[in-house]
């Protein structure tokens, strides 16, 4: 793909919501911090959504979640994403169901767009108990 698009934010959160309708996206409890009762965790379900712009034609999107410390990566979600014009904003839209974390500390979501970053968020992993 040529260009690259430009990414409008990146947001994490427990779920969303799109109108059957208008197809309006509703976010719901957006965090960057998640409480687990402890490591490794079991399967962590949340939401990743991003709106997309200056893209052309089709390519392939990629969501990589990984340690901060370490780079390590713990979930990779990939597919393709169609931009009908370079004037258009595309939403994405990535419900990770399977992905764990094997320690607490800070996690790097990086959105790529055929291989080439577009946005990213950092989350933070702690157990319930360290609530502050």
């Amino acid at each position: 793909m040529v260009p690259t698009p430009v990414a409008l934010g990146l947001n994490v959160c427990e779920k969303i919501v799109v109108e059957e309708g208008t197809k309006n996206v509703t976010l719901v409890n957006c965090f960057s911090k998640m409480f687990v009762d402890g490591f490794p965790t079991g399967p962590q379900p949340f939401a990743v959504h991003s709106t997309l712009r200056d893209g052309q034609g089709r390519a392939n999107i990629n969501l990589v979640v990984a340690r901060s410390d370490t780079h390590e990566v713990v979930y990779s979600q990939q597919g393709t994403i169609d931009f009908p014009n370079r004037l258009t904003e595309v939403r994405t839209l990535f419900r990770l169901k399977k992905c764990s974390f094997p320690a607490s500390g800070r996690y790097v979501l990086t959105l790529l767009i055929d291989g080439d970053w577009v946005a990213q968020r950092e989350i933070d992993i702690v157990t319930r108990g360290d609530r502050a």
